[in-house]
This record gives C-alpha cells, sequence and structure tokens, in this order.
C-alpha cells in the first residue's frame, strides 16, 4: 500500500508539472520570429534592428493578440530550417509553401501579397510567362528560392542563369548585359530603381503570391498564438491607421 501510495504521489506530481509546462508554453508572451532581407516589406535597419512595413505590421498583430516579437534574420533556408525544428515559432512570409506544408500552420487570412517580374532593357522583348525564360539568359538573386518555379530553368543546358549577390548588382549585370531578363520581385525591386535608375528598364509580371503569418508546428503555444492572430486581424478590419503590407 506504502509503495502504491508513493507511485502515485510521483505519477499526480508528473502529471502536475506536465500540465504546468504545457500551460506556460501556451501562454508565452514572446514570439520568436524570422525575417528574409526583403526591402521595404522586411530588412535590417541602420542599427541593425528590422524594419520594413511587414515588420510593423506583424509587431501590431501581435501587441493587439498580447505578445512581444524577438526578431532575427536569417537566409529563407535557414528560416525553413527553424520552422521545421522548432527553433523559432513564427515567419511572416510567402502562404502556401509546399515543402513547408508538413511542419507548419497558417493563419486563415491573407494581409497582402507579392509579384513576381521579369525586368529587361528596352531593347529587349517582353516575355508572358514562366516558360517564355526558358532558352533564355536569366539573371536571379543568390539566396532566393523563387517558390522552386525556376528549378528547371537552373538546370536546362539551354538556359544561362548567372547569381547577382543583390539586387544592386543584378541591375548592373542587366544594365552590363550580362543577363537578357533579371527575375525578381517588385517590393526590393522598385526600393533599387529609386537608388540606381536604369533608363528604358520594363517589366513583365509573371506571377502574384499571398502573403501570411506561417507558425511553426513543432514550436509549443503556436496554434494559440494563430488563433489570437486570427482574431486580432478581424478587429482590424474598418481601422485604416494599420495598412497590412502589399507589393
Amino acid at each position: 500500500m506504502k509503495r502504491f501510495l508513493q507511485t502515485l504521489s510521483l505519477a499526480i506530481m508528473a502529471g502536475t508539472l506536465v500540465m504546468a509546462a504545457s500551460a506556460a508554453a501556451t501562454d508565452r508572451k514572446t514570439i520568436r520570429a524570422a525575417f528574409i532581407e526583403f526591402p521595404p516589406l522586411a530588412y535590417s535597419g541602420a542599427d541593425g534592428h528590422p524594419e520594413g512595413s511587414f515588420i510593423h505590421f506583424t509587431e501590431e498583430l501581435a501587441r493587439r493578440s498580447g505578445y512581444e516579437v524577438a526578431w532575427q534574420g536569417l537566409p529563407i533556408e535557414r528560416v525553413y530550417l527553424y520552422l521545421e525544428r522548432g527553433d523559432i515559432d513564427l515567419w511572416p512570409g510567402s502562404a502556401g509553401v509546399p515543402e513547408l506544408a508538413g511542419f507548419t500552420h497558417e493563419t486563415d487570412f491573407r494581409p497582402g501579397e507579392i509579384r513576381l517580374n521579369a525586368y529587361h532593357r528596352g531593347d529587349t522583348p517582353p516575355v508572358k510567362s514562366l516558360e517564355d525564360l526558358q532558352g533564355k539568359r536569366l539573371i536571379l538573386i543568390r539566396g532566393y528560392t523563387y517558390f522552386r518555379l525556376l528549378d528547371e530553368l537552373k538546370v536546362d543546358p539551354n538556359t544561362y542563369v548567372p547569381l547577382a549577390p543583390d539586387h544592386q548588382s543584378a541591375i548592373r549585370m542587366l544594365a552590363f548585359r550580362r543577363g537578357d531578363y533579371l527575375v525578381n520581385f517588385q517590393a526590393p525591386m522598385e526600393v533599387t530603381i529609386e537608388r540606381s535608375p536604369l533608363p528604358d528598364l520594363a517589366h513583365t509580371n509573371l506571377l502574384s503570391w499571398p502573403l501570411s503569418f506561417i507558425f511553426s508546428a513543432s514550436a509549443p503555444g503556436t496554434r494559440v498564438m494563430a488563433r489570437r492572430f486570427n482574431q486580432a486581424w478581424q478587429e482590424l478590419q474598418g481601422d485604416d491607421t494599420t495598412a497590412p503590407p502589399d507589393n
């Protein structure tokens, strides 16, 4: 009987600890979030702190949901890895990425979209679709996955694909005819063009992709976070003081 009571006592203590740990996990006040360099939506400011419209919008939703946000800048492949391992709670980024489907869940709403364009000089004919890029000379930005839509072109022996280290270098490569088309996202390109305009630059929109808040299913408490974000989004409808990110 004594041994039974001791066993029962240990079981109760263990259950209490598990419940306490679970409650603490679901009631955390800080969201561990990651961002990639994607100006003007998300980028590292001059002081090293994250800036951008998507950063500020995320912080506003988090504030309305009862959270603070602890940011870290990461390359996109590291973001995917950390979401899978539960090392971060949240990535404000692209919705419906197939690689993330098995270990993430998203909010119910889409706060905006990003646009992928094919930029070209005035003496180069425009393209109409991704398929038209095959066999061309394409300048891509190193570190971007392009939703894996260009992977086949990267290994196509008839398609030349030089990689630019950043947006500024990509425009210079296009100006110096290192490629026929620069495939890049509209938001960071607009920022770069303002700083370094290229005469007679034109572009064709290839696709638009929705934005979302992607939470790690491997991190504790993230379903509660996502639910509170959904509620905060509903409260924001009709509030003109907080604009969602776009472009």
